[in-house]
């Protein structure tokens, strides 16, 4: 049989919506550059990649190809902490938008956008370094996730991160990070110790808890590529251990039962168990189930509480043993690699799965027209450790609610896009009265920052005031 969540290969920082110019402006204020790229191409030891150039192309195209008719500047491909100061100086010189490339996975296409000066940090080296004595990984911030785990598995050791393989570190941590492991370690930039930011002054600083610590309070959550250029970041690790993984299969017509009941099983389930919904219709079967995860030689009973707890018949229950990485690799869809695609997708911050929000959330999947072809809706926990912290305590916000619900089509061409693009804002509106936010991960055009931060966006746009204050840095997000 398949992988039971394929979807999240692209769901953890893969989404968008419809590719236009007109989406991101007029991000170029300035001189042209002129001949004055052949000399930064010429200081570094990366790449200057023109749009007259043979290698632009393929240069400048990102996870959601909806996005690969937009044209940057130039980008400009770093192999060192050196090459990336020099296309920050470059860029600050000539008034150019920066926008920063980890794994290429923005929803709406950030690190491709029109006018601007794409640093692509994939070539930055140095690799994945456990420290055995303290426990802690440092890594380059374009890092994919596999290869994180990879790395790690040898000392079995891991940090929390989303399940998209080829998912960024940076962007992912920049913006919260959520997965299977933050129930019992949090999210993805809890995890994190210190950062190596180059920022729009020229100036490279790291940030930690002792150093810059407004800066790292903001890049805990506050969203990617707002400051500067993060190039490098170490985290703390936990030890890894065998898991089951299980899968309960109910009937698309319980789909509100089921939310209600995952939720109450949440609440008095170990913190070393996790689980998400995941629902869909359209396509050549509509599907409810919950994923969850939990302690090798659990998942027998975890599969009888989620039944228990929704109180309807299954339709199906499936439950594995995997060692760590097999639980990475089954999470990833079976494949350490991921394909671009086009899809349209949003999110919205559910307060509390009560029976009424459960109903509305179930109405909003339900307006996707089937002919359409599949829409889906993957309701993912906030509980346990993320509440761990105050939600002023970083800059990712949303402590204390319930769930995040991310809306997701595929989208192969642009008739199908449009039709994703209106089912999107028929959802958010069917769950509005539920809905406290945004996950930014998730990030949507022409969204207020307030509903991807809340309270913490006064913060956050005091910060960025301090070190972005000519608004260098370009990431979809206008505070």
């Amino acid at each position: 049989m398949p992988p039971m969540i394929s979807r999240q290969t692209f769901l953890r920082g893969a989404v968008g919506a419809l590719a236009t110019s007109a989406l991101f402006g007029p991000l170029r204020a300035g001189a042209d550059p002129g001949s004055g790229w052949a000399g930064l191409a010429s200081s570094i030891g990366g790449r200057v990649l023109l749009p007259d150039g043979g290698s632009f192309a393929a240069g400048k195209q990102i996870f959601n190809s909806l996005y690969n008719g937009s044209n940057p500047a130039a980008v400009v491909t770093v192999t060192s902490q050196a090459d990336v100061e020099k296309a920050v100086a470059f860029a600050a010189a000539n008034k150019l938008k920066i926008a920063a490339r980890g794994g290429g996975h923005s929803y709406i296409g950030a690190s491709a956008a029109a006018g601007a000066m794409v640093i692509d940090l994939r070539g930055l080296t140095g690799g994945v370094n456990f420290d055995s004595a303290t426990g802690n990984v440092t890594m380059p911030a374009g890092t994919e996730l596999y290869a994180v785990h990879q790395v790690l598995a040898g000392a079995g050791r891991a940090v929390p991160t989303g399940s998209c393989p080829t998912v960024g570190v940076g962007g992912l941590t920049l913006g919260g990070g959520m997965g299977a492991d933050s129930r019992h370690a949090g999210l993805t930039c809890d995890a994190l110790k210190s950062a190596t930011v180059v920022l729009p002054s020229g100036q490279t600083v790291t940030a930690s808890a002792d150093d810059h610590p407004d800066l790292f309070w903001a890049l805990r959550g506050g969203g990617g590529g707002n400051f500067g250029v993060t190039t490098s970041m170490t985290f703390a690790t936990f030890p890894t251990a065998d898991s089951d993984v299980v899968r309960v299969d109910f009937t698309p017509s319980s789909a509100a039962r089921v939310l209600t009941g995952w939720q109450t099983w949440l609440a008095a389930a170990d913190r070393n168990t996790w689980g998400l919904v995941d629902m869909s219709v359209g396509g050549p079967q509509a599907n409810c189930h919950v994923l969850a995860t939990c302690p090798a030689g659990s998942g027998p009973g975890v599969a009888d509480a989620i039944k228990s707890a929704v109180g309807v018949q299954s339709t199906g229950v499936e439950h594995k043993t995997l060692s760590h990485m097999d639980l990475v690799m089954y999470l990833a869809g079976g494949s350490s690699t991921s394909s671009p695609r086009g899809f349209v997708a949003g999110s919205d911050v559910i307060g509390t799965v009560n029976s009424a929000a459960a109903q509305a959330i179930v109405a909003a999947l339900g307006k996707w027209p089937p002919a359409s072809g599949r829409a889906s809706v993957i309701v993912d926990t906030l509980s346990g450790a993320v509440g761990d912290i105050d939600p002023a305590g970083s800059a990712f916000p949303w402590r204390r609610q319930s769930a995040v619900a991310q809306w997701y089509v595929e989208t192969p061409n642009s008739a199908q896009a449009a039709a994703a693009n209106n089912w999107l804002s028929a959802a958010h509106q069917a769950v509005q009265q539920f809905s406290v936010g945004a996950y930014v991960n998730y990030l949507e055009p022409n969204i207020a920052p307030s509903r991807y931060f809340g309270s913490n966006l006064s913060r956050l746009t005091e910060i960025r005031q301090r070190y972005d204050p000519g608004r260098l840095m370009y990431s979809g997000l206008n505070f």
